[in-house]
């Protein structure tokens, strides 16, 4: 993707860099494993949708309260430290991996939780740090401050 400047420069949209994944490792599992986790896990599952959707909203309800874009390919035009921006500078990305987790409990698969730190890096390195880096150059100060109350992820 081409940085402009005005936007962060991310590599991927962050829903497919967990998505393909996702499908590419419970389709893995699939063919290639026996093992599966215990049928509770789908239990367990339903906690970690139910949490994601409890990030999902109200961090979804700031983005339109300060009037800034979600898409990490528009600009941002406002730095937002409310809701649960106020406990994680990052909890759209907690919100998906939580549902990844869930996608792993739910079809009791483990190839996909295998994979998570592979997922987690990439976020890390080709979502987060440029979008990081964008914010600093964008708000300065106002940032740098927020980046030292409040944690990467949770």
């Amino acid at each position: 993707m081409k940085n402009d400047g005005e936007t962060a420069g991310v590599i991927a949209f962050p829903p497919l860099i967990y998505g393909i994944p996702l499908a590419l490792s419970l389709a893995a599992d699939h063919f290639i494993s026996k093992r599966r986790l215990p049928p509770s896990s789908r239990v367990l599952a339903a906690g970690f949708f139910a949490a994601a959707a409890s990030i999902v909203i109200p961090s979804v309800r700031e983005f339109r309260k300060a009037g800034t874009a979600v898409d990490p390919f528009e600009e941002t035009t406002a730095l937002i430290e409310g809701g649960p921006f106020a406990y994680t500078r990052n909890p759209l990305y907690c919100a998906l991996t939580l549902v990844y987790c869930g996608a792993a409990l739910a079809t009791r698969r483990t190839f996909p939780l295998a994979l998570l730190p592979a997922v987690l890096w990439t976020m890390n390195t080709g979502v987060i740090d440029r979008e990081e880096r964008y914010l600093e150059r964008k708000f300065g100060d106002a940032y740098r401050d927020y980046v030292h109350r409040v944690p990467r992820w949770f």
